[in-house]
């Protein structure tokens, strides 16, 4: 007795001899055999390439509706790696192949990803049907690891992939029941730390890009009466050793920032400020302050009873609010004491970004990569929580770089300190409708990210960057 499940479609993308392009779309079918229990026969397990002959004869792309699925490479237990290849009638070998020669060499390219592609989605496929059997039904087969090391035990080894790498466009991360017996945050988010959308992008050297990196958050060490910069050697960690995970984006529309600083009025009437000013001086003092702060007082005690005219009047009035509440002077002269107002510097502020992209899938690949972008930042972003339950733990921080073309810092474009995401949102039917492709991924995608920097930008980081020499428009 055997049964099978099969894996959801993908394509790729060829290229004919006079330069243009086309694509075959591909999904695998996986049989085992499985005992008088129900339960899989180790060693059994057939991976079946198919291809959609409907969409290659046609002319057009694959995997859409009213496919014809036609089985064109087998790889069963006992193969060590080979495939066989299938023809369009075993009984009339003449009408050639299912598979076209361009494929089949891509199959049999060692170089090539195309066998792990197709051995991390076969696997998922696995995984995801054991997993619906229930706990304790699938053995070691509901994960996907669990399955494609059942697949190489089956059919040899034959570049079997590895299921963090991202390049497969398979489900990377599927769980098994005994993953949340314990919370633990994520240590990373692909094989290589990165994504791209678009794909392509990985082997643009032609587009500026942006990156924004996923990083262990680490708070800055209090030393004595400070706060350590990062220069110090107790200062918060750099980004290298707490990258979990990047992405590779074009550059959004619209990107802009804006340097702010608090200032504020303030005011200080004569009385408050000669002691204040009394008070600055004689604590700076040290030893000594507190006879030095009764000396000046009583020096602007006998300033004010040898005086007379506006400064005996204006003392009297400050005194009399004071203790009353109510304004003599302004009634009865119309005048105010001189508040000696100032416009005052309160404080930095702390710089907001905000960005947006439209994501639109063009294959299976490119609508994987979309999902796993979401995911990180959504579970990057998320609160996490102690296993007491009793304390609640900072999300992950970002690391965000402009760069050029070549991979180099942008220097016309602003550098961003480390930030916090503060808001992400997706909309996923920007065009206004409900679309999917078959595999159920949408159509289109819109995904916008509200930032925050963690801490002000400082006037001597300029000159940190490039010795003042102007390389760069700097924060």
């Amino acid at each position: 007795m055997s049964t099978s499940t099969n894996s959801s479609s993908w394509v790729r993308t060829y290229t004919k001899d006079d330069a243009t392009k086309y694509q075959i779309a591909y999904r695998s079918n996986n049989t085992w055999k499985v005992n008088a229990n129900g339960k899989a026969v180790s060693g059994s397990f057939t991976t079946n390439l198919q291809v959609d002959r409907t969409a290659i004869d046609g002319g057009v792309t694959g995997g859409g509706s009213g496919t014809t699925w036609t089985t064109a490479a087998t790889r069963g237990p006992g193969a060590n790696g080979v495939w066989e290849r299938k023809y369009l009638d075993d009984e009339d070998t003449t009408l050639g192949f299912v598979l076209p020669d361009a494929s089949w060499s891509d199959l049999n390219d060692r170089s090539s990803d195309f066998n792990s592609q197709i051995n991390n989605i076969s696997a998922n496929a696995i995984a995801k049907y054991f997993i619906k059997l229930g706990y304790g039904k699938g053995g070691g087969l509901t994960s996907q690891l669990g399955a494609m090391r059942e697949i190489a035990r089956s059919q040899g080894s034959n570049n079997q992939g590895d299921p963090s790498d991202e390049t497969t466009g398979a489900n990377q991360n599927l769980r098994t029941l005994a993953d949340d017996e314990k919370d633990r945050p994520r240590e990373k988010y692909g094989s290589r730390y990165t994504y791209y959308y678009p794909t392509a992008l990985a082997y643009n050297r032609d587009q500026d890009k942006m990156s924004i990196s996923v990083l262990e958050y680490k708070p800055r060490p209090i030393k004595g009466f400070k706060i350590a910069k990062s220069r110090d050697k107790s200062g918060r960690q750099g980004y290298t050793s707490r990258v979990l995970g990047s992405v590779y984006l074009p550059v959004p529309g619209s990107v802009q920032d804006s340097n702010n600083v608090d200032w504020s009025a303030d005011k200080m009437d004569p009385a408050k400020l000669a002691i204040a000013n009394a008070f600055f001086e004689n604590v700076q003092k040290g030893s000594g302050a507190i006879d030095g702060l009764v000396d000046s007082l009583e020096t602007i005690t006998k300033q004010v009873g040898e005086n007379s005219g506006e400064v005996k009047t204006g003392v009297a009035a400050m005194l009399t609010k004071a203790a009353t509440g109510g304004s003599v002077l302004t009634r009865t002269t119309g005048a105010i004491v001189n508040p000696n107002m100032e416009l005052l510097f309160s404080g930095p502020t702390l710089r907001p970004f905000t960005f947006s992209w439209k994501m639109s899938p063009r294959d299976y690949e490119e609508a994987e990569m979309i999902k796993k972008i979401i995911r990180m930042f959504k579970q990057s972003q998320a609160v996490k929580r102690s296993e007491s339950m009793l304390f609640l733990k900072s999300p992950n921080t970002y690391a965000i770089r402009f760069l050029t073309a070549r991979g180099r810092e942008h220097g016309y474009l602003p550098k961003i300190k480390e930030c916090a995401l503060t808001g992400f949102s997706m909309n996923y039917t920007p065009d206004g409708n409900y679309q999917t492709y078959e595999n159920s991924s949408m159509v289109a995608y819109e995904m916008s990210m509200s930032f925050k920097e963690l801490e002000p930008i400082y006037h001597d980081e300029y000159t940190a960057l490039d010795g003042d020499t102007d390389e760069s428009i700097g924060f």
